[in-house]
């Protein structure tokens, strides 16, 4: 055979060889150094969230290996702000998660300030059977925090009110809303059964920020058969003037009057001398000492 046909015959069979040594080669350290088949998937809620309110996170990881079978371990999860150390919520030591299972994780953070906000959830995991490699994934989390469509809006709480029919009335005007108020004045309305009064039958509050309050102190005269007392509450939102009234539950002077008069009354009849009994001892003497007389008359 022709040496040169022998030697082209030669190289093709060693460059066959060189790539089949190659792929197998290539193939067996992919299998060996494959990151763990993890998948991370996030619902966040609300999904417009407002400035300071609280924003949950549900993180769901899953190993998504089907024929290797093979466990997962997940070392941490945290959120993190992206390219800093600067971490809003994490889990240490989470568990483990076998082939085909998953596991969920509530995480939550706040905002300070309007505008669309990225963070990172970053998971660290490594395999059951091989702890000595530490494996790392990222997965983007966009949040759009917007402004609050709630309006100022005042409402009176802790209110006490104290007894007679001459009533001071206090507690805390309180802006349940997330936006600032302005010009608030509480007035005592004038009705059938309840009459504003010096020094406080209205009351000048002023401006109350959003998610405050402040004291007020209001006097009315109010009748006896009164339950509640209506307070007028006006401010300003939003360039807009609103007008409310809100009751004040007051106990009933009446009802009050009768139980102390009940109260008295079982007193007295617990406490005192038998009226009926005695009555009739009296009539049995008087009738005992006449025939004691007649008797002796005989």
């Amino acid at each position: 055979m022709d040496g040169n046909l022998v030697e082209g015959w030669f190289l093709r069979l060693l460059t066959v060889c060189l790539l089949l040594v190659s792929t197998l080669g290539m193939g067996v350290g992919t299998v060996g150094a494959a990151d763990p088949p993890i998948q991370i998937s996030t619902d966040v809620t609300p999904e417009e969230p407002t400035i300071d309110e609280s924003v949950r996170i549900e993180t769901t990881i899953s190993n998504i290996g089907g024929s290797e079978n093979r466990n997962v371990d997940i070392r941490s999860v945290y959120l993190r702000q992206p390219g800093t150390a600067n971490t809003y919520d994490r889990f240490s030591d989470v568990g483990t998660i076998g082939s085909g299972g998953s596991l969920s994780l509530p995480l939550a953070t706040t905002f300070d300030s309007l505008g669309q906000k990225q963070i990172e959830l970053r998971v660290t995991t490594s395999y059951s059977d091989d702890d000595s490699k530490i494996y790392t994934y990222t997965h983007p989390v966009f949040i759009d925090v917007t402004e609050s469509d709630i309006q100022g809006d005042i409402q009176l709480t802790s209110v006490e009110v104290s007894d007679g029919s001459d009533v001071t009335i206090q507690g805390d005007a309180s802006n349940i809303g997330s936006t600032d108020v302005q010009s608030v004045l509480l007035s005592v309305v004038d009705s059938e059964n309840v009459t504003p009064t010096s020094p406080n039958g209205e009351y000048f509050v002023g401006r109350i920020d959003a998610s405050e309050f402040a004291t007020f102190d209001l006097t009315a005269d109010i009748d006896s058969r009164t339950d509640s007392i209506p307070i007028e509450m006006t401010y300003i939102v939003d360039d807009k003037r609103v007008t409310k009234t809100q009751q004040v539950a007051v106990e009933s002077q009446d009802r009050s009057a009768e139980s102390a008069q009940a109260a008295a009354s079982t007193s007295n009849s617990s406490t005192g001398l038998p009226i009926v009994p005695i009555g009739v001892v009296f009539v049995l003497l008087v009738v005992t000492v006449v025939g004691f007389v007649l008797w002796r008359r005989q």
